[in-house]
């Protein structure tokens, strides 16, 4: 199945792209629609689609590289996808236990948001980096 990287690829990139159109969702309705009935729920709803979406689009780059035979991690777009993949699941598990946290919620809160931010713009970057590689851009 993963051997015809011509077929596989295009689904790579639909459920990265997907989860970070997701991420984008979680991020907005942390920030611009806080104000708004329902947005935590929405955030983390959204969050929670963007972890499944990468976990599968990281399990199906796992897959293309292994059948093509090539090491791992061997250009930019997969040092950066595994960086902000990593990235993106600290985020979640941050915000995961800063609503289950009695204390120091205010401190944790911030770390999850900047390491959110973060990971936002590195997943841009990573898109960058991997249609970049696809010869899209």
């Amino acid at each position: 199945m993963f051997a015809d990287y011509a077929r596989v690829w295009p689904v790579h990139a639909i459920l990265m792209g997907s989860a970070v159109l997701s991420l984008l969702t979680a991020t907005w309705a942390a920030s611009l629609g806080r104000y708004r009935k329902g947005s935590f729920r929405l955030h983390k709803t959204a969050a929670m689609t963007a972890f499944v979406l990468l976990t599968a689009g990281l399990l199906v780059a796992a897959g293309m590289v292994q059948a093509s035979g090539g090491p791992h991690l061997r250009v930019p777009h997969g040092i950066g996808g595994t960086v902000t993949i990593v990235l993106g699941f600290l985020t979640g598990a941050g915000g995961f236990i800063t609503t289950k946290a009695h204390t120091n919620r205010k401190q944790l809160r911030t770390v999850h948001l900047w390491v959110g931010r973060v990971a936002v713009v590195l997943f841009l970057l990573t898109i960058l980096a991997g249609l970049r590689q696809a010869g899209l851009l």
